[in-house]
């Protein structure tokens, strides 16, 4: 075996101490219901070694707020930061009426003609707007992950917001995507650019997280 393989664990079990001690402010009832459900993605997904497990927990928090939120806010209220965070926004001007617009103008605008998604007048940023433990975005990634799942999430988008869907369309992107494989190298910027894409938004607290889960599963 290699330097770099793990073997696998005959199972991942989380636990809702496992997530209060990754984040003290949630409370009991929802930690239980997390660790139940990402204990199910970790079969969804083949996380079945502490690498990926440190790398996949890594990433739901960062995504997540701390496990706080399954749906992304797009309600940005610096113009500055929205101008410099996306190519749709063309100058603090238009920052700004965005801001005035509203979440939904924001999101309309960020992901126009991305990942799927139609011009801005056809709603399709905030409807397919991040939602679940990855924050799956984008029309193509819910018709694909829907197809996995047996959902239909072009139809119905909010499901994804759901605790139980949203850990099952997590592990299923996971590995759709081939995560497991820098994972098992425990190369946080790969990870980081199959789940957030090229910009690795964050890339400082995930690794933070994945260092946080590793002192959790030793």
């Amino acid at each position: 075996m290699s330097e770099n393989r793990e073997a696998p664990r005959a199972g991942i079990t989380l636990t809702a101490a496992d997530m209060r001690h990754l984040n003290p402010r949630l409370a009991t009832e929802r930690a239980t219901l997390y660790a139940t459900v990402l204990t199910q993605a970790c079969v969804a997904g083949e996380i079945t070694t502490n690498r990926r497990l440190y790398n996949f927990i890594g990433q739901s928090a960062e995504e997540t707020g701390g496990f706080t939120g399954l749906v992304e806010s797009t309600n940005y209220k610096d113009p500055v930061r929205l101008d410099s965070l996306f190519k749709n926004v063309h100058g603090l001007d238009h920052a700004k009426r965005l801001i005035a617009e509203g979440p939904a103008a924001i999101a309309n605008t960020i992901y126009a003609g991305k990942l799927g998604n139609g011009d801005p007048a056809s709603g399709d940023g905030f409807r397919f707007r991040g939602r679940g433990f990855l924050q799956i975005t984008g029309r193509d990634n819910y018709r694909k992950i829907g197809a996995l799942t047996g959902m239909n999430l072009e139809e119905n988008p909010d499901q994804l917001g759901e605790p139980e869907p949203a850990a099952q369309a997590a592990g299923l992107f996971w590995k759709l995507r081939g995560i497991n494989t820098p994972a098992d190298a425990d190369d946080v910027a790969a990870v980081t650019k199959l789940v957030n894409g090229g910009a690795c938004l964050g890339l400082p607290q995930r690794r933070a997280w994945h260092d946080k889960a590793k002192d959790i599963w030793p």
